[in-house]
């Protein structure tokens, strides 16, 4: 679907690139073997097929960062198949919902590897940066308004400057709305019956248990929610992924 936008042109919204997709130009390749393409003038096709250009050899050469800066931010899930088995799938717990409350519990997917960080035991930015070990993108629910800008003031030094495939406005995309447990829900995705009914204010709960009284069980089970809220960011961005993509191929 990288190839299919034409949103990284200069003043080609959604509506233009419509247009394009309906001339039978449907790839950066198309338009750039056409030797000329309605309603562009030739000065402005000779600059659009270098732009093109550069994308396919950034896309071919594995510079997300460089392609992320070229693709509108909305339209980042679009790098997902290309990059997601380099991506870091990210969630974190806060002993609040201000931007400067204390990180108590992140978890990193990426690849094969599942990372649970907790504050006080092994949560730093050393840590952090190792388990994210420089991802071609970020997957997250909500991380554009939450997670990314709580850890970035939290660990100013981590570099979290990456195109970002936010589930939350995905879904929104798809036609989902609600929150990661009842998108869940919605698509038939379970989770073990000791966290099923967990939520942002129990995690919140279960960290003040662990600090106060240095209950076990309640930072197993946090660390558990955590887990379970990371992992099942995969299955939902692959989902969400098919559906944008069968959305655009309805439109073009």
């Amino acid at each position: 679907m990288i190839k299919n936008t034409f949103q990284i042109l200069p003043s080609v919204g959604a509506g233009r690139e419509r247009g394009i997709w309906g001339s039978g130009i449907l790839t950066w390749d198309d338009f750039t073997e056409c030797r000329s393409v309605k309603g562009v003038s030739e000065e402005s096709k000779n600059r659009f097929d270098g732009i093109l250009e550069e994308a396919s050899g950034l896309l071919d050469g594995g510079d997300s960062l460089a392609l992320g800066e070229i693709i509108p931010r909305k339209e980042h899930w679009r790098m997902y198949e290309h990059f997601k088995d380099r991506a870091a799938f990210l969630d974190i717990e806060t002993d609040g919902l201000e931007r400067d409350s204390t990180v108590t519990v992140v978890t990193v997917c990426k690849g094969d590897d599942v990372t649970t960080l907790v504050d006080g035991i092994d949560l730093d930015a050393e840590s952090l940066a190792e388990a994210l070990d420089d991802p071609a993108m970020i997957v997250s629910f909500n991380g554009s308004c939450f997670d990314l800008p709580v850890l970035r003031y939290s660990f100013p030094a981590l570099d979290l400057e990456r195109p970002h495939f936010d589930l939350r406005f995905g879904c929104r995309r798809a036609g989902y709305s609600g929150g990661l447990k009842y998108i869940e829900r919605e698509l038939g995705m379970a989770r073990d019956d000791d966290i099923a009914d967990l939520d942002g204010f129990d995690a919140v709960r279960l960290w003040k248990y662990w600090t106060r009284a240095h209950d076990k069980r309640s930072l197993d089970l946090l660390v558990g929610y955590n887990r379970a809220d990371t992992i099942n960011l995969k299955t939902l961005a692959d989902i969400m992924y098919d559906k944008l993509v069968r959305k655009c191929m309805t439109r073009s």
